[in-house]
């Protein structure tokens, strides 16, 4: 009777270790839903991030776009007040000036303008004594011309690209790609 109540005993012994494990928590989240949540969780990461890149990328150009703009407008008021002055003294000392003030948006050790020197997130300022007039240049880090400017007293001629429509270059090159093979 002693063996029957022992093998009795560890069978009740196990059920109710069954029992309390199950009544332990019974909405207990296992590793795999952990998994499971983490790998949506990152892929409607990477769905969301291009546009927050491509906002970010935009936001500096327009940053450039600005700094061209605010050239623009003091060399005109240079002009206007010093008619006589000439483009390549009026180039250099506005550089100097607004460097101290505006800041380069792609590279922050860079100048935020630079006479006749190409450099990532400047712009590029090149000045023509012979025609009295100045060129206001800023590219992207693809090469694209963000803006082009050109002062000659007492008007100046913009051009400026649309930050907010995608480039239809990539797109065509694509497509030139698919034609040659």
């Amino acid at each position: 009777m002693d063996e029957n109540k022992t093998a009795q005993e560890i069978e009740t012994q196990k059920q109710d270790a069954k029992q309390e494990k199950g009544a332990e928590n019974p909405n207990k989240i296992t590793l795999f839903e952990v998994f499971i949540f983490v790998l949506i969780i990152l892929c409607i990461g990477l769905y969301v991030s291009p546009n927050f890149l491509v906002k970010l990328e935009n936001r500096k150009y327009a940053q450039i776009q600005t700094n061209a703009g605010i050239f623009t407008s003091k060399a005109l008021s240079e002009f206007s007040s010093n008619p006589k002055m000439k483009a390549s003294v009026i180039s250099k000392k506005l550089t100097e000036e607004l460097n101290a003030v505006n800041k380069n948006p792609l590279s922050k050790k860079g100048p935020a303008y630079s006479i006749n020197e190409k450099c990532e997130g400047c712009v590029i300022i090149t000045p023509d004594d012979k025609l009295n007039s100045i060129s206001v240049e800023a590219y992207s880090n693809e090469n694209a011309l963000l803006v082009r400017t050109v002062i000659q007293p007492p008007s100046f001629v913009t051009y400026t690209r649309d930050l907010t429509v995608p480039d239809k270059k990539k797109k065509d090159d694509k497509k030139d790609k698919k034609d040659a093979q």
